[in-house]
């Protein structure tokens, strides 16, 4: 669960009146007993469900203890707006709320009458209104608890909707809110007008709430669908989506609009509803976007295992206005002209950072859509907002005091407010904490342990007085004011006196490799410069590379200051065929190429998809210049040099849109590749065989051979 207490204070001129202290609903027994105080401030809590990927892995959320706490924190009145019902925690807590004297009343869905909440609540004598049966539906799922609290989101108070599906509630204490919600829940009971019987009332649509402003829209008198374009049409960075149903053609429209316009736009549907006809997925793939199928499989037959969400997350973590819709609302045409629905939009940028890292966890769950052939979009790896560790020296020549440091890049085109941000490794989450560093876009900030370092652009010193790198290994951490992980580096090794960088130097996803060893670099470290040692920012012909290799402080020659036993491994993946002519089984493999300058013993090495391990290597030897091509099953193999089979029996290599990696023992990442489409019978080859920074290619565009196993690609022997 993840949750968020938000406060601000409203002025007397633009608050409704809070009611006193006495009449106050008592929240405290919502988890964690942090909500609302006695100053009538607005309070907003998110709970995320947990129900994992497949049967038997789902997390026990405190989505439904909240609810429970809410409601047993009434003492007037309940109303209760739920179009599926059956979780038996919420109604037992609605029966006990009756029988205390609250006031409840319930409007549901005439297709739902036979849900057991509707059943024990109409036996226990609650007044319940429906919609009639087979006219569209009632689709809400909101609570108005003492005229005073909304309790609404995407998730229906089922089972499945709390411990199968992937959900999201908000608990909004905001007593200008409540008093619109029990208005539209007023149209219903009262009235008994559902759908497009219901009043537009003449709301303005907005209240204040934390010093800014909260909106709130229903189905469908209000035609919430221009609503969700509109927030899409003043994106300016990012637009992520997660999303049940999705079939109206005005929000593929504006997602069109702000691709245009440079926005990043990513996507994940739900499987299921994905496999209808008028699903969007398809059109929004084959147009060139990046959309997800979920990875939700914790179904029962037809019930659970869906991403059940209708949320829209725009510009997270940016310095435009962070955005977050979400409701009841699918994007659909009877969502928006028949169904009762609601829609909230919220802009607050730690409300929506906590939406932007849901859609981070759901995205590592999900598989690209089979029918987007374009690049791999990298979203949430290693940075969010493409502010990434660009360089980090952890072993000095000499005295590690005052000249460890960790170079830290703006890769965005926005500026970044680091206030607050943290810089950890794997024992102190925060070796610093920044205060009013603000980075523009291309701009670089060099954290040191300690000492003067006027010589280096923007350099500060820890906070702590220490940064602590590891020699032999160590998890460097860099994240946001929320908490949440923005950019991650594992090393298992180091070299005297020679910095790890990015390679390519300034690429967010670049690999990591020795600083003397990438192209450009004349030294052994480059803090606050570019690799070749021009200054961030500048054109890289702009400025000529120094002549001279900078020596290590004791003076040494370089070559000689470097450690042999430190030499790092350097493994590759050379060579994949995912689409064999024929069954795959027995036919799929990966060939690995150890390109570096020491044996490697691979025991304990992985190889995965994004998805799980495939393979685990056990006694495994390679020196350099050697190979090992591991295939899924098969006892054919004895003619192709250096050929083992998968611990696991399945490589399991998807045609299309597939990312493999390789990890040591320790989970740190050695090399990955990835690929949008293959050809039957042809394997995928790097360019040049056995070269790290060269891209795959069909082997055909390198030799006569549609693929060549256990030798280099022109069929000579490694």
């Amino acid at each position: 669960m993840s949750r968020l207490l938000l406060l601000t204070f409203l002025t007397a001129a633009c608050a409704p009146e809070q009611p006193g202290r006495e009449d106050r609903i008592d929240l405290n027994g919502i988890p964690d007993n942090v909500v609302g105080n006695d100053d009538g401030e607005d309070v907003v809590e998110v709970f995320f469900t947990r129900p994992g990927t497949e049967p038997g892995g789902e997390e026990d959320p405190e989505l439904d203890d909240a609810l429970v706490a809410l409601i047993e924190a009434s003492t007037t009145t309940l109303d209760i707006c739920l179009y599926e019902f059956d979780l038996e925690s919420i109604i037992d807590a609605t029966l006990h709320a009756y029988e205390r004297g609250v006031v409840i009343r319930f409007a549901g869905d005439g297709d739902e009458v036979e849900d057991l909440g509707y059943e024990e609540l109409e036996a226990a004598g609650i007044e319940i209104s429906y919609r009639k049966a087979n006219d569209r539906i009632m689709h809400n799922k909101f609570v108005v608890a003492d005229e005073q609290v909304v309790w609404t989101g995407t998730t229906n108070i089922t089972h499945n909707g709390v411990f199968r599906n992937n959900n999201a509630s908000l608990l909004i204490e905001n007593t200008q809110l409540a008093q619109h919600y029990t208005a539209e829940f007023e149209q219903m009971f009262v009235d008994g007008h559902y759908g497009r019987k219901k009043q537009d009332l003449g709301e303005d649509h907005i209240v204040d709430f934390r010093g800014d402003t909260l909106e709130f829209y229903f189905s469908p008198e209000h035609d919430p669908i221009h609503q969700v374009a509109a927030q899409i049409d003043q994106a300016e960075h990012s637009v992520h989506f997660l999303i049940f149903s999705f079939t109206h053609s005005d929000i593929t429209d504006a997602l069109e609009r702000a691709v245009a316009r440079g926005v990043e736009v990513v996507g994940i549907f739900d499987e299921s509803q994905a496999y209808g006809r008028y699903s969007k997925d398809e059109y929004l793939a084959e147009a060139g976007i990046p959309v997800y199928i979920d990875g939700n499989g914790n179904a029962s037959g037809f019930s659970g295992g869906k991403l059940h969400h209708k949320t829209l997350v725009v510009d997270a973590g940016s310095d435009a206005i962070p955005t977050v819709v979400t409701g009841s609302f699918n994007w659909s045409k009877n969502a928006t002209n028949y169904n009762d629905e609601n829609l909230l939009v919220l802009r607050d940028p730690a409300l929506v950072s906590l939406y932007s890292q849901e859609f981070c966890s759901l995205l590592d769950e999900a598989t690209l859509h089979p029918n987007y052939l374009g690049p791999v979009p990298r979203p949430c790896s290693d940075a969010k907002q493409k502010v990434f560790i660009n360089e980090f020296l952890p072993n000095p020549s000499g005295t590690d005091t005052g000249k460890e440091f960790v170079e830290i890049v703006n890769g965005s085109n926005a500026i970044v407010n680091l206030t607050g941000w943290t810089l950890g490794d794997a024992l102190a989450s925060a070796r610093h904490t920044f205060d009013g560093i603000r980075l523009e876009p291309g701009e670089a900030v060099v954290v040191f342990d300690s000492g003067d370092h006027a010589d280096v652009t923007n350099a500060v010193n820890a906070d702590t007085g220490k940064l602590s790198l590891n020699n032999a290994g160590d998890v460097i951490t860099l994240a946001d004011s929320n908490g949440m992980p923005i950019s991650r580096v594992e090393y298992s090794s180091t070299r005297v006196g020679i910095s790890w960088n990015r390679d390519p130097d300034v690429t967010f996803d670049g690999s990591w490799d020795h600083h003397s060893r990438i192209e450009g670099s004349a030294t052994l470290s480059s803090p606050g410069l570019r690799v070749d040692g021009t200054p961030f920012g500048a054109e890289l012909d702009e400025v000529d590379s120094p002549d001279e290799i900078e020596e290590p402080d004791n003076n040494e020659n370089p070559d000689e200051v470097e450690n042999p036993d430190d030499t790092p491994p350097r493994l590759i993946i050379n060579e994949a065929l995912p689409n064999p002519d024929g069954t795959d089984r027995g036919e799929e493999f990966l060939e690995l190429v150890n390109i570096g300058e020491v044996a490697v013993d691979l025991t304990g090495w992985t190889l995965s998809d994004v998805q799980q391990v495939r393979h685990e290597f056990q006694g495994t030897m390679l020196e350099p210049g050697e190979h090992v091509v591991v295939y899924d099953r098969g006892d054919n193999h004895s003619d192709i040099p250096g050929a083992i089979l998968s611990s696991t029996t399945y490589l399991s290599l998807n045609n299309s849109a597939e990312t493999i990696s390789l990890h040591d023992a320790t989970g740190a990442l050695h090399d990955s590749v990835s690929w949008t489409d293959c050809e039957a019978g042809v394997s995928l080859n790097r360019a040049t065989d056995g070269t790290d920074s060269a891209q795959l290619v069909d082997h055909t565009t390198l030799s006569d051979l549609p693929q060549s196993p256990g030798t280099q690609a022109s069929g000579e022997i490694w």
